[in-house]
């Protein structure tokens, strides 16, 4: 899991921190540069939670059973129900736009 400090920062602090992180990511136009980019920011742990929770979202879209993407992905019950439920009310709807867009498919 990944660690987060306890010390909240203000949200003014945050808000400007966060925008230049969406800037930094929006410079990095090419695939190549947004990797290097994502590989400088990311830990291993953190890549991998980031492609699972993707992965969770592209499957549930796929109406493939809850224990299957379990099974699959080697992630919780509880993880995975969660998911489901933000799915239900229309959390992930960008993802799945992208997702339907560009022609995802985590099927195969």
């Amino acid at each position: 899991m990944t660690h987060v400090s306890k010390r909240k920062l203000d949200q003014k602090t945050f808000d400007r921190i966060f925008k230049s992180l969406i800037s930094v990511l929006e410079s990095a136009q090419s695939k190549n540069k947004f990797l290097s980019v994502l590989d400088e920011l990311l830990t291993e742990t953190e890549k991998t939670m980031l492609a699972k929770r993707l992965a969770i979202i592209l499957l549930l879209s796929k109406n493939i059973p809850q224990h299957r993407i379990t099974d699959i992905l080697l992630v919780s019950p509880t993880t995975v129900a969660r998911m489901s439920l933000k799915l239900e009310i229309g959390k992930y709807d960008s993802i799945k736009n992208i997702s339907t867009r560009e022609k995802i498919d985590l099927e195969k």
